[in-house]
């Protein structure tokens, strides 16, 4: 009996150490694909610097150092509680200019408005483009092409006001007092000409809402969801990468459409999964997008600069 107990003891700490062993092991380098196109996406940030945003944005910025990214992508909800109210408003200093401080992060910030950015005076994050030298939102929703590094290989960028296609924003015009102005079928008729008329061999939109999501969420009815997800599958989009959940999330249904979620970062909430959950985790941090001549690589990075997930997809 004496024995047994031993052997018992030993497998349990056999298994203690093991499970210690694999929990702590050192994060995955960062990669850095050779002739690949690299863009570094962060989203729901806007809080003056609180709840671990800025030492999410010192990674950002070191990551940033390793990967040479082209451009960063914001995923909306710039400025909380209730956007700006002008192009001088001190929220840009008090959440951007003197959070976003690194030298490597000093390029192009592509960004797209959210739900609380709609509470305030949104025409001035388009404004704003026109005073920053990085911060670039020509419009409620634009695009622009970019190729590869050494080869012919084309890249579309989309980025779309996916607050227009939320019903119930325009139900209450004391809350979101812009989106009365917008017209979302004009927005949806562009997208789809947009698409429709694409040559590029990769093609990724960008949002705020999400289509699929396993966070706080999933048990509402995707209003962004019903109006993007037949677009998305017929011009069988590469990716869609939003923020809105703030957590980071890697989804995958039927069809080609990758689903990305990189809304962490600065305030977290809970997250889960659905069926098509491939990767959730509620900690801040952002992803690195590496697009290369036939392959993506998508590398979620945790605030303390560890490789929390990796994945790939090939168009």
């Amino acid at each position: 009996m004496k024995s047994l107990k031993k052997f018992v003891l030993i497998l349990v700490l056999f298994a203690t150490t093991f499970n210690y062993a694999q929990n702590s092991k050192a994060s995955e380098p960062i990669s850095a694909p050779k002739n690949a196109l690299n863009f570094l996406v962060i989203g729901d940030w806007g809080r003056g610097g609180d709840f671990l945003q800025k030492e999410t944005a010192a990674t950002l910025n070191n990551v940033a150092k390793k990967i040479d990214p082209s451009f960063f992508v914001s995923t909306g909800d710039n400025f909380y509680e209730n956007g700006v109210a002008s192009v001088d408003d001190p929220q840009w200093w008090q959440s951007f200019e003197n959070v976003y401080t690194g030298g490597a992060l000093f390029k192009e910030w592509f960004a797209v408005l959210g739900n609380h950015d709609y509470k305030g005076n949104t025409f001035a994050q388009i404004e704003y483009s026109k005073k920053s030298r990085r911060w670039k939102m020509p419009n409620y929703y634009y695009s622009f092409e970019r190729t590869i590094p050494s080869t012919n290989t084309k890249i579309l960028f989309i980025f779309l006001d996916t607050n227009q296609f939320e019903k119930g924003y325009y139900k209450r015009p004391e809350a979101y007092p812009d989106i009365q102005k917008q017209n979302p079928q004009k927005q949806i008729a562009w997208l789809d000409s947009l698409l429709a008329n694409s040559k590029a061999d990769w093609k990724f939109v960008i949002g705020h809402q999400h289509v699929y999501t396993g966070g706080i969420r999933k048990d509402n009815k995707s209003e962004t969801g019903e109006v993007l997800k037949p677009i998305l599958e017929k011009y069988n989009v590469d990716a869609y990468i939003c923020g809105h959940e703030h957590d980071l999330q890697h989804l995958k249904a039927e069809g080609k459409t990758q689903y990305f979620i990189s809304g962490a970062g600065s305030e977290l909430r809970e997250t889960g999964s659905i069926q098509y959950t491939k990767f959730a985790k509620s900690v801040n941090g952002f992803m690195a997008f590496s697009v290369g001549e036939k392959e993506t690589l998508v590398q979620v990075i945790d605030y303390k600069g560890n490789v929390i997930y990796k994945t790939s997809f090939s168009r």
